[in-house]
């Protein structure tokens, strides 16, 4: 295959993930192979659309969840994977912050769905686990504690899917890192804060984040409805 038939075939699969009537599986399959012969064939947006991506090509859009700052770990972990970066508008102590996802708008788009289940997601097991929390200290300590493990269980599980995509060969897929002009965009635009919070991986909410990030099913869109 030449480049010029790779890039038929990737515009092809990209017209079946931009089907609106195209199945999850159907939407998901069709990425991965488009994006395995663009890295196969070093092939950018110029090459696929006569353009190259610039910051004007860059989306910001806020998530309709909101809720604990600290879920932004969490998400941080999420929309890696989907080739986006995350930032938040409040205070990360704080309920009810804004979340926003970062990249290009395609990017963007495909991830927002899923990251607006897992916002929703955490911010009510937060409200039933401080109803039946019985612990000694502070549950904002908790808090931060198990979002610190569901942060990393998350990551944990992608990197475990990631490798086992690749082990699979009837999944024709690879996949892409954030683009640098997203991580350039967020570093010179997006003001970042360092937290004094230190993780003890050794707390028990912290090893059961980890577990129901490990759990956790990605594909949550049913539980946005009324957000």
């Amino acid at each position: 295959m030449n480049k010029e038939e790779a890039i038929r075939k990737i515009k092809k699969m990209m017209a079946i993930a931009n089907d609106p009537t195209a199945s999850d599986q159907e939407i998901q399959l069709a990425t991965y192979r488009a994006n395995k012969l663009r890295i196969q064939y070093k092939l950018e947006d110029k090459d696929l659309f006569n353009k190259t991506a610039t910051k004007e090509d860059i989306v910001s859009i806020p998530l309709k969840a909101k809720g604990p700052g600290y879920i932004h770990w969490v998400l941080r972990a999420l929309v890696e994977h989907y080739q986006c970066q995350t930032s938040y508008r409040g205070m990360i102590n704080r309920n009810h912050v804004e979340f926003f996802i970062i990249g290009l708008k395609e990017d963007v788009e495909f991830c927002i769905p899923i990251a607006e289940g897992l916002v929703y997601y955490l911010t009510h097991l937060l409200q039933d686990l401080k109803e039946c929390y019985i612990g000694s200290y502070d549950f904002r300590i908790y808090k931060r504690m198990y979002l610190s493990g569901f942060a990393d269980g998350l990551a944990n599980q992608l990197n475990q899917l990631r490798l086992e995509m690749h082990l699979e060969q009837k999944f024709e897929i690879a996949v892409l890192d954030v683009p640098v002009i997203v991580k350039d965009f967020v570093k010179n635009n997006v003001r970042s804060t360092t937290s004094n919070f230190v993780i003890d991986e050794g707390n028990d909410a912290y090893f059961l984040g980890q577990k129901h990030g490990r759990e956790y099913e990605l594909d949550r869109k049913d539980l946005i409805e009324g957000v």
